[in-house]
């Protein structure tokens, strides 16, 4: 399991010693997609209608060494200015994997206005990137195992970056976001000005422009106390398409359970619960796909704290999330 790993972290190693451009995705795979849509989606921030702290920590492909390992801090709220209600929002995310980690710290702001019954809020979000290469952790004179069975030596390469590199560039993204009644949809796009990050004097990382398309329902039973989300996310980068269909039931506002199916990627169960201002949340991916099976899974937990905002001290504020959070 470890071997075939070490496979995709020695050819990372070896684009580097080239030289060679190579195109990024930055973005997070996320099981709780349903509860960081403004880490996907500036539009979003300040839709509750609340202030919203979030912190999520994505453990990938257990068991696999160097496997990605994601956290992913948001804020966001409403603000009220010349008499029309604003969002507001900042994020943070930063992933390993092997000898890479990838950091982006974006601020996001969002348009809102009442259009056909509903609310139509239009948002942007511009940020700073860092790609860094931990180069001192690169190995090579290690003794590894040959076909024989007989252990060798590997030789250095001098083309290999043996020290830490790193390098910034700007990310902007952006996004529409509707709501009506028990429904809303959203659409967004995230490294929009594909930039391209230096990294040392010889090698670059291109990011590639993403698309995420977002939509979802509140069912309410016949049981009062009984809420069914459906909610569909899809995503596009690099010529690939994902799409995930999800379904979460609801009891008494108070906890949830749920399953996921990531097209040819995995099955996921979802559990969580709130209690006064805290909510919490946990997912498990059964793992689908060839390099997943290798592995005990993923594993998510996200953690958020909600605080009511009353912009208009006369009544409570009116943008209320349709999703139990």
């Amino acid at each position: 399991m470890e071997k075939k790993y070490a496979i995709y972290a020695l050819l990372s190693c070896l684009l580097l010693s080239l030289g060679i451009k190579t195109n990024a995705q930055y973005d997070a795979q996320l099981s709780n997609y349903w509860a960081a849509l403004s880490y996907y989606n500036p539009a979003y921030v300040g839709q509750s209608g609340n202030l919203e702290l979030m912190g999520l920590n994505r453990q990938q492909w257990v068991g696999i060494e160097g496997a990605p390992k994601s956290l992913i801090i948001t804020g966001d709220m409403p603000i009220k200015f010349l008499g029309r209600t604003h969002g507001v929002g900042a994020s943070m995310f930063s992933e390993n994997i092997g000898l890479f980690t990838h950091s982006i710290i974006s601020g996001q702001y969002a348009y809102q206005k009442k259009l056909w019954k509903g609310n139509l809020s239009l948002g942007i979000k511009l940020g700073m990137i860092k790609e860094s290469f931990r180069g001192t952790g690169v190995n090579l004179g290690e003794e590894v195992e040959n076909n024989e069975g007989e252990g060798e030596t590997i030789g250095t390469d001098e083309g290999m970056p043996n020290t830490d590199l790193d390098g910034s560039g700007i990310d902007l993204g952006i996004g529409i976001y509707y709501t009506r009644g028990k429904w809303y949809a959203g659409f967004s796009s995230q490294h929009l000005n594909q930039a391209s990050v230096e990294i040392g004097d010889k090698h670059n990382f291109d990011l590639t422009r993403s698309y995420y398309l977002v939509g979802g329902y509140n069912m309410i039973l016949n049981n009062p106390l009984l809420e069914l989300q459906p909610s569909a996310f899809m995503k596009q980068a690099a010529g690939t398409m994902q799409a995930e269909l999800s379904l979460r039931m609801i009891y008494n506002k108070l906890f949830w359970g749920g399953l996921s199916y990531r097209y040819k990627d995995s099955g996921i169960l979802m559990l969580g619960g709130q209690y006064k201002s805290i909510c919490a949340g946990y997912a498990y991916d059964f793992p689908m796909s060839d390099i997943g099976k290798e592995s005990f899974g993923s594993h998510e937990l996200f953690v958020k704290y909600v605080m009511e905002i009353d912009l208009d001290k006369r009544k409570k504020s009116k943008h209320k999330s349709i999703r139990m959070l």
